[in-house]
């Protein structure tokens, strides 16, 4: 009856630089609600590899996003494993080097502050080249500029 765009398609228009990001999410700690799009002239469906900087699962933060979202090219949500250990008498990762020093260390991924899952609720606004940071409530109706 009505002809509206469908939610299940990649690309829902014909200029093939806007995708609905939930079709092209695989990570399991991402996920994306209906008609949230992300935009961008070279590669839209890379959105996961190229915007969701840090993402390592095995960590155990999440990205959420919610429905009908609009986000602008260069948008990037830095997840939890690009922090640092700020609670010792370095920041240096010596752990992610291996050798002698990974022996000597608790594991890296156990030294990071955790910040916490970040959410972005529905119908925000994410202008171009925006960088979320780890652990970041954005509420409905949010409107974030660069």
């Amino acid at each position: 009856m009505y002809n509206i765009p469908d939610p299940d398609q990649v690309y829902p228009n014909q200029f093939g630089t806007t995708c609905f990001l939930k079709n092209v999410i695989t990570a399991p700690n991402i996920s994306v609600g209906e008609y949230t799009y992300y935009d961008d002239p070279l590669d839209p469906a890379g959105f996961e590899r190229n915007n969701v900087l840090f993402n390592y699962p095995e960590f155990g933060d999440h990205l959420t996003i919610g429905k009908f979202c609009a986000i602008a090219s260069g948008v990037q949500f830095i997840m939890g494993p690009a922090n640092h250990r700020t609670s010792s008498a370095t920041t240096y990762p010596f752990a992610v080097f291996g050798g002698a020093w990974a022996g000597r260390v608790p594991p890296h991924m156990d030294q990071l502050p955790r910040k916490g899952d970040t959410v972005v609720g529905s119908d925000v606004w994410i202008g171009r080249d925006s960088v979320i940071m780890p652990g970041v409530s954005i509420g409905d109706g949010a409107i974030i500029a660069a």
